[in-house]
């Protein structure tokens, strides 16, 4: 049985339909989104996990992760985001954990970050996990100590859960780094080529960082050994500042 799982870093301030438009182009059984916002003005304060779910027919796991309050938003008002999972398939649990707490980061301390974790039932017989993350911005992407701790903190996860697991995530950080390699020890990366950038289709301003161009691999997907991928491709896309990442494997 071959399933299609979508990746994508979804982007706080594209507009729902437009994400659910390309999914159903895509027709994948399993989604895995980031910058997923409940209370947003971007997309009229829905609840975007919910209504997406509500549209395509899924089932879903919200993992709140940051929460914006006054004074990064006006007085009175707030709204937060995390991670997502929808799936075409029942699933049967959540365990959802945090991989780095506010007080713990230095560039951006209002922000916590969190893994989404669903264990799905494809069958009678078989399970799989699939987790997606949103790891802390570091300015360019410069990896430091915050950065480690939440990859270790993932690692640690991939420890305990060493088969049947897909694991998705904006790392916000570049291939070549020391959090991919930590990465690459317990799980084997399921392409594309590193050589493919996923950022940014939109122009990005912020803390002294200026791009406008796709020269970024951040956006990842890893998976146990046991996983069989028969592909995995960059979907080019003119929604959001990610491009998704649609990969298919066999059970």
């Amino acid at each position: 049985m071959r399933i299609k799982i979508l990746h994508w870093n979804i982007w706080y301030q594209e507009k729902a339909e437009n994400i659910i438009k390309v999914v159903k182009q895509i027709n994948p059984d399993i989604l895995c989104f980031q910058e997923v916002t409940v209370g947003s003005k971007f997309n009229n304060k829905k609840d975007v996990a919910k209504f997406i779910a509500k549209e395509l027919g899924y089932n879903y796991n919200f993992s709140e992760a940051h929460k914006y309050e006054f004074p990064i938003t006006p007085k009175g008002e707030s709204n937060y985001g995390g991670n997502a999972i929808f799936s075409r398939f029942p699933i049967v649990k959540n365990s959802n954990f945090s991989i780095i707490n506010p007080q713990d980061l230095s560039d951006l301390p209002y922000e916590r970050r969190t893994c989404a974790v669903s264990e799905i039932e494809i069958n009678t017989n078989k399970q799989i996990k699939v987790a997606t993350s949103h790891a802390s911005y570091n300015n360019k992407f410069i990896e430091n100590r915050e950065k480690i701790i939440e990859i270790q903190k993932l690692v640690n996860f991939f420890k305990q859960n060493n088969k049947d697991l897909i694991f998705s995530a904006d790392l916000n950080i570049t291939p070549n780094s020391r959090s991919v390699k930590l990465i690459e020890k317990v799980l084997k990366h399921c392409g594309p080529s590193y050589e493919e950038p996923t950022w940014t289709t939109k122009a990005f301003d912020f803390m002294g960082f200026k791009e406008d161009k796709l020269n970024w691999r951040v956006d990842y997907v890893f998976a146990t050994e046991d996983i069989k991928v028969i592909s995995s491709n960059i979907v080019k896309t003119e929604y959001s500042d990610h491009l998704p990442i649609i990969l298919e494997i066999e059970i």
